[in-house]
């Protein structure tokens, strides 16, 4: 599980993925990648002669890995929600947010060094507890499917890295959380108004700062694809776009690429994982794809979507909590919910929200999936077989099921099955050459 998600819960895991990237394709591979070169395959099948270990079309025992895989997600998906609510009952239930509190309060007197302290006593403590099932997903599972391409020191590095990137946001959040509480009846209305500049500004910032803290961007160094890049931008409007090439296989072997920003911060970033891996045009239409997002206001649509589920998840606690903390007050170790020492009693519901809530979000983005499927196929000129070979080879390298069970796609998936999408991108290519577009 990310562990950077536990400390700013409340503000990033509401924004939609295409909130903050406008939307990334992922596609990734099972061995890990020869360093990128300048060149795209001009092919769409993947051999290890390409200067690939990947292999295209699905080999059999490619095929059982992915099944395997794919189980494998579908379980730790409900253990995954599971492990962080008993981590949090853990904190509750031992006193020990209580405890972090009083240290905190011993060590100063100053209410700001009093939360930075307490928060900081608390991160430790999710980070250790989390270690274990961490390493195993991110690590071990990760390995053994062959997409991580890092050390257990790389590993551990990036995880201090995202440790230290969460610890810095989610103090500031639980400064202005806890004096909204304290402040104002209506804290909940107060702090999803406040949120917005917050989210706007971490779009903003993340693929300026944050991101190049654990890869190196740089101009790509393919001229042609870099053109067409370009030139797609140009098409949907957005004026010169800087594209950037990252070092991702330094980490795995996954593959990705997307268009992110907001004003002035526009840019086209593809992994050198999917530079390696996917014709010009295959990636004209994921980028195609990406840009739909951009410029069907999707962010926005994320954002208006994140302030309605920020709403909703506080008023909810307001009116719950409580009565849960004077049944456990003696337990938990504080007895109201602006006490600083309930945090992890706020997060145990926001995870609980969050797990319930799945579905509205997750079908809200299936729907702007489909959209940018529509928009990225009209604007890259690509045919419908051509961007359904990246569909599948999404499914290939990535080890992603097809065919999920409808209930695993209905409530776990941001993304339409990827089966339903290669068909759906052939029948729209049918009606758009019937059409004339």
């Amino acid at each position: 599980m990310k562990l950077a998600w536990i400390p700013v819960i409340l503000i990033i895991l509401f924004i939609p993925v295409s909130a903050i990237t406008a939307e990334s394709v992922q596609i990734s591979g099972n061995r890990p990648l020869a360093p990128a070169t300048d060149s795209v395959s001009s092919a769409g099948t993947v051999t290890p002669e390409s200067g690939s270990n990947f292999v295209y079309p699905i080999p059999p025992e490619r095929k059982a890995q992915l099944i395997a895989y794919s189980r494998f997600n579908n379980v730790w998906r409900f253990a995954e929600f599971f492990i962080s609510v008993a981590v949090f009952l853990i904190i509750l239930y031992t006193g020990l947010s209580g405890k972090f509190r009083d240290w905190a309060q011993k060590i100063s007197h100053k209410k700001f060094f009093i939360y930075l302290f307490y928060f900081l006593f608390l991160s430790i403590a999710l980070f250790l507890l989390n270690f274990i099932p961490d390493y195993y997903r991110n690590f071990m599972v990760e390995h053994q499917y062959g997409f991580s391409n890092q050390s257990f020191g790389e590993w551990l590095g990036d995880n201090l890295k995202s440790l230290a990137v969460g610890f810095v946001f989610g103090f500031f959040i639980i400064l202005i959380l806890y004096w909204l509480i304290n402040r104002f009846r209506r804290w909940w209305l107060y702090f999803a108004i406040g949120a917005v500049p917050f989210m706007v500004f971490v779009i903003i910032i993340w693929p300026v700062l944050i991101s190049p803290m654990f890869n190196k961007f740089e101009p790509i160094n393919n001229i042609e694809l870099r053109n067409q890049m370009v030139a797609l931008a140009e098409k949907a409007g957005i004026h010169n776009p800087d594209v950037y090439e990252v070092n991702a296989s330094k980490q795995s072997s996954k593959v990705n690429a997307y268009f992110t920003g907001m004003f002035g911060t526009k840019r086209i970033v593809l992994y050198d994982t999917a530079v390696n891996n996917f014709t010009i045009d295959e990636l004209k239409f994921i980028m195609g794809h990406e840009i739909g997002h951009y410029v069907m206001n999707h962010i926005w649509y994320g954002l208006l979507l994140a302030i309605f589920l920020i709403t909703l998840a506080g008023y909810l606690a307001d009116k719950i909590l409580p009565g849960i903390i004077r049944k456990n007050s003696r337990r938990f170790g504080f007895s109201r919910l602006g006490d600083m020492a309930g945090f992890p009693l706020l997060m145990l519901f926001i995870t609980v929200f969050l797990f319930v809530a799945q579905p509205i979000n997750n079908g809200a983005s299936r729907l702007m999936e489909y959209q940018s499927d529509k928009f990225g196929l009209e604007i890259s000129g690509t045919t419908g077989d051509e961007a359904a070979t990246a569909f599948d080879k999404l499914s290939v390298f990535n080890l992603s099921d097809p065919k999920p069970p409808a209930l695993i796609e209905f409530w776990f998936y941001d993304h339409p099955a990827l089966q339903k999408r290669m068909e759906r991108v052939r029948q729209l290519y049918k009606q758009m050459n019937k059409s004339g577009v």
